[in-house]
């Protein structure tokens, strides 16, 4: 006999060995996470949680999960669950009891109606809800309540720990569908030998045995495996808001209380087998939409479980990844997925980050620099000092981006969400007129008949065309390194017919050397020259900044940044300016003129406001890709434009224009987003980087930052390019047109299904466990062409 966890109460599985001393008793887990808890939970002295849990055990239709939400009072356990900003919390929750789209449409309804919640989407496909509110006007606590409220169960979820819960959920499907498959055989076995009885003879005394036979092994399949259909047809009636639970649950349950009537007054006909035989293929397609709908999670999140090392006092100890916080020093050893962002301490490694880039190559690592969750260490064994965990990593931040865009949900979607309660109530409708018809007529199957109709009429498929092809190709581009933010960019990639990009870093690498320092005030040293605009550049995440990062920075303040023209601060009371030649002729000073420099190179000026003290010349390069991915781009008819900020002379020194359909250069930011509004009948997608590019970013129909840009530009972006290669965007528009081609392909097979099985239910000519197949492997069907869309 297997232990139960001390905390869930789950199996353990032999292979697992976690153990604490609580409570004075040696108690074992199933996992890590209900370790960490557990331990939370005495050490923080909330043991009577365990006393109260086991007294009002049983007590609920729904399992109550709302204690452990009462949990996240401990700072530690709130920190890692809870996303954290002055004016919102976010939190991701994995639901349970979900069924269709009806049911995720009534969540959103009713937690969107609670005080103090700002945002709610449920992703369908993996049952996670991504929740945004207030915490000056409503709690976590209380969201898990409403939940409760409406008869959904739901735990606090991590990334890392999706592929736990989808095994311990599996586990009990398989467990339904084995008793369900067990109990439909052996009652199969007598309906055979009594449909044999009727036809060569059977003494009255053997068939009700074998009815008795039946009703032993169908009892446990209706009761038992048939659960999960009636615990959401409760939860419709109490909700008054109505699932394909409701239909289904009232067919069996029809079915069976009819049969059992006619076992005990042995008159009339008794369909365990029916029954059995329906419960079983429900199930089973639930089970395999299940398997397939959750296939993109992947195993590879077991190693979010595992246990880490931490340097404590110049001691090892093995800990659970869940206690890790801020400040400690964790070991990470080769092979091993860093569960933190935090530093490196060692001298140097590889590490793997195509979980969050999509680049499979390694890049090096040295010390001081920054490591990310979510990515793995290649070389040898290092160590880290930890930055950030839990939900402010910088993996768990793309997880929540991703949520939140699956979660919007395009037209077509939101309608049928929203139609889905009254289509269930036209089902009832049209099943009990078509009992009623077949009664009048005399026909003894009418009962059946009826049941067939609830059946067949389940738009599961329908319901899941959209959502889960979105799933599936939101978090294959995901892999590929080009990270969705919002849910329209599918449907708008797919019909982009025009594409704009910035230049520097955008189609260039943004890396600028310096190539030459020309010094017009010789009181000042070339040394002297370059820490003053080290100190002018120290806060800016422009790419030009980058080129004086090794620089001394001097001590300048009053920073201000000047638009497309450059920075001013000040230096022992000195006002100095650095930027280009408008900066230099907007505080009225002359550009000094030298030697002509190569086209491709960028001048940029120090002055101060009497003269001009250098000249600074950078140069940078394209990226490799750039232009095969714009004649690429041309090749399938898609216009492509070039809106810069750089001069002329600048923009052709490195790039052609003839690559181009249109060549603007020395774009101011309003200009660039003046040009794109006057682009009428084009789906535009705007590709940049800088801060001056956020208005044209903000106003283009699609708007994608590579995955250097400045945080302004990334937050007003629907798609972040973290792969930095330009040759992802052609694969992420064919993947788009790829995945309009699946909808539509979905939605026509789901409606056509619907509407040719109708009336030949209706008909009578298609018995209910014929349906139940037909509607699992119309499901099945869905969900098995949408993940034809993981390769790309």
């Amino acid at each position: 006999m297997s232990k139960s966890c001390f905390h869930c109460g789950d199996p353990i599985p032999a292979s697992i060995n976690i153990t604490s001393n609580l409570q004075n008793m040696h108690c074992e887990f199933c996992c890590y996470g209900c370790q960490a808890i557990a331990e939370h939970i005495c050490g923080a002295d909330l043991s009577l949680y365990y006393e109260r849990r086991e007294s009002s055990a049983g007590s609920r239709l729904t399992e109550d999960n709302t204690p452990i939400f009462e949990l996240l009072d401990n700072k530690q356990l709130y920190n890692q669950y809870v996303h954290q900003t002055e004016n919102e919390h976010v939190i991701q929750v994995s639901l349970t009891g979900i069924t269709c789209s009806a049911c995720a449409w009534l969540i959103e309804k009713h937690l969107g109606q609670q005080v103090g919640i700002k945002n709610i989407h449920v992703n369908l496909s993996s049952s996670v809800a991504t929740i945004t509110w207030d915490p000056a006007q409503a709690s976590v606590q209380t969201i898990a309540s409403e939940l409760q409220f409406i008869g959904y169960a739901a735990t606090p979820y991590l990334p890392g720990e999706q592929y736990q819960q989808s095994r311990k959920e599996k586990k009990k499907a398989i467990i339904r569908l084995g008793i369900a498959g067990v109990g439909m055989m052996q009652v199969m076995m007598s309906a055979i030998a009594m449909y044999a009885g009727d036809l060569q003879g059977m003494d009255d005394i053997y068939r009700q045995m074998l009815r008795w036979i039946s009703f032993i092994f169908a009892t446990p399949v209706v009761m038992y495996a048939g659960w999960p259909f009636y615990k959401g047809a409760v939860r419709d009636l109490k909700n008054h808001h109505f699932t394909m639970d409701l239909p289904v649950s009232i067919g069996v349950l029809l079915a069976f209380g009819s049969s059992v009537l006619a076992l005990y007054t042995q008159t009339g006909h008794v369909y365990f087998d029916s029954v059995t035989m329906f419960i079983f293929f429900l199930l089973l397609g639930r089970f395999l939409e299940t398997i397939a709908r959750t296939y993109h999670i992947g195993a590879h999140q077991q190693d979010a479980l595992a246990a880490v090392k931490i340097k404590l006092k110049n001691e090892l100890k093995t800990i659970p990844q869940q206690q890790l916080k801020a400040g400690d020093t964790v070991i990470i050893e080769p092979g091993q997925t860093i569960p933190v962002d935090g530093v490196l301490l060692s001298n140097t490694t590889s590490v793997d980050e195509s979980s969050l880039t999509g680049e499979y190559t390694p890049i090096t690592k040295r010390q001081g620099d920054r490591l990310k969750a979510q990515t793995i260490n290649i070389e040898q064994q290092i160590e880290i000092h930890v930055e950030n965990v839990g939900q402010n990593t910088h993996a768990a931040a793309i997880s929540r981006i991703t949520e939140r865009a699956l979660g919007d949900k395009p037209k077509v979607a939101i309608v049928a969400d929203k139609v889905a309660h009254y289509f269930v109530i036209a089902v009832l409708i049209t099943a009990s007129l078509t009992y009623a018809f077949w009664s009048y007529m005399g026909e003894s199957e009418a009962y059946w008949i009826m049941v067939s109709v609830l059946v067949v009429t389940c738009p599961c498929a329908l319901s899941l065309a959209t959502p889960v092809a979105l799933t599936t190709i939101t978090n294959t581009l995901k892999r590929n390194g080009f990270l969705i933010t919002r849910g329209h960019v599918i449907e708008a990639l797919a019909n982009t017919n025009h594409i704009v990009f910035d230049k520097t870093g955008t189609l260039t690498q943004g890396n600028f050397s310096i190539t030459d320092v020309t010094c017009f005030d010789l009181s000042l040293s070339k040394e002297q020259i370059l820490s003053i605009i080290s100190g002018l550049e120290q806060h800016s995440k422009h790419p030009l900044a980058n080129a004086f990062c090794s620089f001394i920075p001097a001590n300048v303040t009053q920073i201000k940044n000047l638009s497309s023209l450059g920075v001013q601060g000040i230096l022992d009371q000195n006002t100095f300016y650095f930027g280009n030649s408008s900066l230099i002729q907007n505080i009225g000073l002359s550009v000094p003129k030298c030697d002509g420099a190569n086209a491709a190179e960028l001048s940029l000026y120090l002055a101060n406001t009497q003269h001009v003290i250098a000249k600074i010349t950078l140069c940078d390069v394209l990226r490799p890709e750039t232009e095969s991915t714009i004649k690429a781009l041309k090749q399938q008819g898609i216009r492509v434009s070039l809106l810069t900020g750089d001069t002329l002379e600048s923009a052709r020194g490195i790039l052609s224009s003839s690559w181009f359909d249109d060549f603007k250069t020395n774009c101011l930011p309003d200009e660039k987003w003046q040009w794109i509004k006057e682009q009428s009948n084009h789906n535009i997608l705007m590709v940049g980087d800088g801060l001056n590019d956020v208005p044209a970013l903000a106003g283009a129909t699609t708007s994608l930052a590579m995955g250097a840009s400045s945080d302004l530009a990334k937050l007003h972006s629907d798609a972040i390019l973290l792969s930095e290669h330009l040759s992802t965007i052609i694969t992420a528009i064919s993947s788009a047109k790829r995945c309009r081609k699946v909808i539509k392909q979905n939605l026509i097979w789901a409606a056509s299904y619907n509407a040719t099985l109708l009336p030949l239910a209706i008909a009578g000519l298609i018995p209910p466990w014929v349906a139940a197949i037909g509607m699992a492997l119309s499901s099945l069907l869905v969900v098995v062409n949408a993940t034809r869309l993981t390769n790309v």
